[in-house]
């Protein structure tokens, strides 16, 4: 399959339209569980709200970037880019967990999604200006 890249404004309504294009594309190219189906979603919200609301710091001029690609039908490829500045260069899945325990202790709220998404998947990718992420999640 070829990779499809839809983009995002800044709408709400066109966020939750996105997902649900990109589920209904997936569940015709390959027959998984509702479990996976719904991990998926979790992914791609967790990771799209993300964007908007911490890469592009809810700007409504800048857009974000979904990508995926089914791989041999077993996994699937997906990648949110926003237009944000990104995050710290050496931030990396590892040192999640440390982000997460310093935010709790502050009483803030950042930073659980990316641990849901990390659990979910196989694979989780940063690019080195830290405003595009990319997993691989198993279909399996």
């Amino acid at each position: 399959m070829k990779a499809v890249t839809y983009t995002i404004k800044h709408e709400m309504k066109e966020l939750a339209t996105t997902i649900d294009l990109i589920l209904n594309n997936i569940m015709s190219k390959s027959c998984i569980s509702d479990l996976v189906l719904f991990e998926v979603k979790v992914i791609l919200n967790e990771l799209i709200v993300n964007a908007f609301c911490h890469g592009n710091g809810c700007n409504a001029e800048k857009l974000i970037y979904v990508t995926f690609k089914m791989i041999n039908n077993n996994y699937l490829y997906i990648s949110v880019k926003d237009e944000g500045y990104g995050i710290n260069a050496k931030f990396d899945v590892k040192s999640l967990n440390d982000y997460v325990d310093a935010a709790n202790k502050l009483l803030c709220e950042h930073g659980r999604g990316l641990l849901i998404v990390n659990r979910l998947c196989v694979k989780v990718k940063f690019n080195r200006l830290g405003n595009k992420v990319s997993v691989i999640k198993s279909l399996q």
